[in-house]
């Protein structure tokens, strides 16, 4: 091999660990949101190593050389700050030019309603309830998801269940930006992607998961409740899902323990014994296991389910189903 190969076979590999090391090293590692505290007088190789031992980076050599290529070496801030999980090197290096005020940590349940949210902000005197809803009616945020116009609240079901670090002087408008933005990075391109392969819209997935995230009893069992939504929509049947009556009675303000059959007879988009095919939006903010269900229901040919006392009994027939009430 000559000179000339040897220095292209070289130069190729170089090219190849590169975009390697390139790759591993975009993205923020932290799986959580991880507090740190940038001292004054820190300079670049201190932040980079805090950022290191928070678990926050990979690799600091590459911190600092790409923090200096961007001609940010000098300008990141002293002060507390909280960085969100997997996050862009770039976002990571804008977040570190402005420090976080005080904040709270408040953690929203998984299967929460936006009236449950909005209770649970209040009730942490991060918001006014009404000036919330307000704001909500008046956001393009989600707009490109959203698209049916029955739905009760825009971005119901897409404000993500997670733990949050919320600056105290934060507005409406910045608190519910942060939770569509989390969801954002949970449904990924992937997930988008199934999402076309089952022909099902991103408002359809959230739906079911929602549902699934308001019916399942335990985690082993939401797949498969799952299936069960995708098996009566295929056939036409109505899903007859009492959590999504409940929600249009109520309108989400308010939980019934028990349904009436008169319940049932009242009218609603929501009302999925009334109407075939899923309601108009989700009904609460499903979390990550419960979308991963509504992307990939179990395949079986149960129609039926009730809960028992370790779980929902699945049945094929209503004939299986009585008998499984009866028990």
């Amino acid at each position: 091999m000559n000179k000339r190969k040897i220095f292209i076979v070289t130069l190729f590999l170089l090219l190849l660990v590169s975009i390697f090391i390139y790759k591993q090293n975009q993205y923020t590692i932290n799986k959580e949101n991880t507090v740190i505290y940038i001292e004054k007088g820190s300079n670049l190789r201190d932040v980079s190593s805090k950022l290191k031992k928070n678990n926050i980076i990979k690799w600091e050599k590459y911190f600092e050389l790409y923090t200096k290529l961007k001609g940010k070496e000098k300008i990141i801030k002293t002060g507390q700050y909280v960085i969100p999980p997997k996050i862009k090197l770039d976002e990571l290096l804008e977040k570190l030019q402005n420090p976080d005020l005080e904040y709270v940590v408040i953690t929203i349940p998984e299967g929460y309603n936006i009236h449950q949210i909005a209770s649970k902000l209040e009730m942490n005197s991060l918001i006014d309830k009404n000036q919330f809803f307000s704001t909500l009616e008046n956001l393009s945020t989600g707009k490109d998801i959203i698209k049916k116009d029955k739905i009760l609240y825009p971005l119901e079901g897409y404000l993500f269940p997670d733990t949050y670090y919320i600056p105290i002087k934060a507005k409406e408008e910045k608190i519910i930006d942060i939770m569509f933005k989390r969801f954002n990075e949970i449904f990924s391109e992937e997930y988008k992607k199934r999402s076309e392969e089952l022909d099902m819209s991103i408002n359809d997935i959230i739906t079911i998961a929602s549902l699934i995230e308001k019916e399942a009893a335990n985690d082993k069992e939401r797949s498969r409740i799952s299936g069960v939504i995708y098996n009566r929509l295929k056939k036409g049947m109505p899903l007859q899902i009492d959590a999504s009556v409940i929600y249009g009675i109520t309108k989400g303000k308010k939980n019934i323990s028990r349904l009436t059959y008169k319940d049932l007879k009242i009218e609603s988009d929501y009302n999925t014994y009334l109407h075939k095919g899923l309601p108009p939006g989700p009904i609460a903010s499903p979390g990550e296991a419960s979308i991963k269900a509504a992307l990939y229901p179990e395949k079986h040919d149960y129609l039926y389910y009730v809960l028992g006392e370790n779980g929902h009994i699945f049945s094929k027939t209503y004939k299986e189903h009585l008998k499984n009430i009866n028990k």
